[in-house]
C-alpha cells in the first residue's frame, strides 16, 4: 500500500483538448505522478512519450499492464459510463469528465461499480474549484445576500465550425446543454440545492445539427430559488462563465458577469464579485441609496485545484467534492432540460 506522501500515479484516458490539460497538470504537480495515456490516436503516443509515460492504445491493454492507482477519463461523453466501470472494476479510484455519462442509467451504473469495489468517483465538475465559485458559496452560507428568491444565468458563445469536426459534438451526446449549460446547472446546484422542476424550450435552426444550439430555461429548486438561464453556441456574445472568468485560456477573457443572484438583503454579480444594497436609515425601499461593494477574489487554477483535491481523495480517503451521486444528480438535471424542451412540458425532479 502506498504512503500517504507518496505520489498519485494517475492514467489519463482521453488526450483530447481537455485530456491533455489533465496531463500538463499532473507533470506539473508533484503530488501525483503521470504513469499512462491511454488513446487510440497515434498523436497521443508521442505526447506520452514526451512526458516520460507509457503509452497504451486502449483500455484493455493498459489494464493488463498498468500499476496506476488511479485514472482521468476525458473521453466523449457516451463513453465515460463504460469505461469508467472498467477502471473501477480493476480498483482504480476515477476522477470522470463531465457529464458523469450521456444516459442517467449509465451514470447509476457506474456509481454502483464504484461503491460495489470500494473505490471513489470524483466528477470533474471543476467550476466547484473556482475561486469565484468558491467566494459565492461562501456569501451564500454567511447569508449576506437574505434570503435568495431568483437567477438570472447566461452562457452565450459562438462555437467555431472546426470545434464541430470531432462529429460526436453535433449528435445526442454533444450539444451546448449537455457539453456546457451542464456546468452551469452544476453551479447552481451547488449553490442552491436539489432541483425541484424545469421547464425548457430549444432550437437547432442555426446550425440545423440534431442537437440544440440554443436553449432557454426556468428551474424551480427545492429551497424555493428560482433561476432563468439562456444558452447558446451560435452568439457573438462575451456573456459566459469562460469569458467571464479568464478560467479557461481557450476563451477570450472579456470579464463580464454571466450571473446575478437576488437576495432579500443583497444582490451579487459573479463573477466581478460586486455586492449592492441598500443603505437608507428604517424600512427600506426603492428610493433609498444603493451602494456596491466589490469582494477580492485571489484567482487560482480550477483544474489544479481539482487534481490536488483528487490527490487528497485517493491518498487520505478525503470525501469527493462532488461525488459520483452529485453527479448523477446533475446529470439528471440536465437531461430533464432536453426532456422538458422535447415534450413541452414541465419536469418534476423532487
Amino acid at each position: 500500500m502506498a504512503s500517504n506522501d507518496s505520489s498519485v500515479r494517475i492514467v489519463v484516458i482521453g488526450a483530447g483538448l481537455i485530456g491533455r490539460r489533465h496531463i500538463q497538470h499532473i507533470i506539473d504537480e508533484p503530488r501525483c505522478r503521470l504513469v499512462g495515456v491511454v488513446d487510440p490516436n497515434p498523436e497521443a503516443k508521442a505526447l506520452a512519450q514526451q512526458a516520460a509515460s507509457a503509452y497504451y492504445s486502449d483500455i484493455a491493454l493498459f489494464l493488463k499492464k498498468t500499476d496506476a492507482e488511479a485514472a482521468i477519463i476525458a473521453t466523449p461523453n457516451d463513453t465515460h459510463a463504460s469505461i469508467g466501470i472498467q477502471c473501477v472494476e480493476a480498483g482504480l479510484h476515477v476522477l470522470v469528465e463531465k457529464p458523469i455519462a450521456a444516459q442517467l442509467k449509465d451514470a447509476k451504473n457506474l456509481t454502483e461499480a464504484a461503491q460495489k469495489a470500494g473505490v471513489k468517483v470524483l466528477v470533474g465538475h471543476h467550476r466547484r474549484f473556482n475561486p469565484y465559485v468558491e467566494a459565492t458559496k461562501r456569501i451564500l452560507d454567511d447569508g449576506q445576500l437574505g434570503t435568495v428568491v431568483a437567477v438570472s444565468a447566461l452562457w452565450t458563445v459562438l462555437k467555431p465550425a472546426g470545434y464541430f469536426n470531432a462529429t460526436w459534438r453535433r449528435g445526442p451526446a454533444g450539444g451546448p446543454v449537455l457539453i456546457n449549460l451542464i456546468h452551469d446547472i452544476d453551479n447552481l446546484r451547488y449553490f442552491f440545492g436539489d432541483v425541484q422542476r424545469i421547464y425548457a424550450e430549444s432550437g437547432n435552426g442555426v446550425r440545423g445539427y440534431p442537437v440544440e444550439d440554443t436553449a432557454v430555461i426556468t428551474i424551480r429548486f427545492c429551497s424555493g430559488v428560482m433561476a432563468t438561464v439562456v444558452t447558446s453556441d451560435v452568439t457573438a456574445s462575451p456573456y459566459n462563465f469562460e469569458s467571464a472568468t479568464g478560467e479557461n485560456p481557450l476563451y477570450y477573457c472579456a470579464a463580464q458577469d454571466c450571473y446575478r443572484i437576488f437576495g432579500t438583503r443583497a444582490t451579487l454579480s459573479f463573477p466581478d464579485m460586486t455586492l449592492w444594497r441598500y443603505t437608507g436609515d428604517g424600512e427600506q425601499g426603492w428610493d433609498d441609496p444603493i451602494s456596491s461593494e466589490r469582494i477580492s477574489v485571489a484567482r487560482t487554477i480550477p483544474l489544479k485545484n481539482q487534481l490536488r483535491h483528487f490527490c487528497d481523495v485517493v491518498r487520505n480517503g478525503a470525501a469527493p467534492r462532488c461525488s459520483g451521486d452529485q453527479g448523477v444528480k446533475t446529470l439528471e438535471a440536465t437531461l430533464a432540460v432536453r426532456k422538458a424542451a422535447r415534450t413541452g412540458a414541465p419536469v418534476i425532479l423532487n
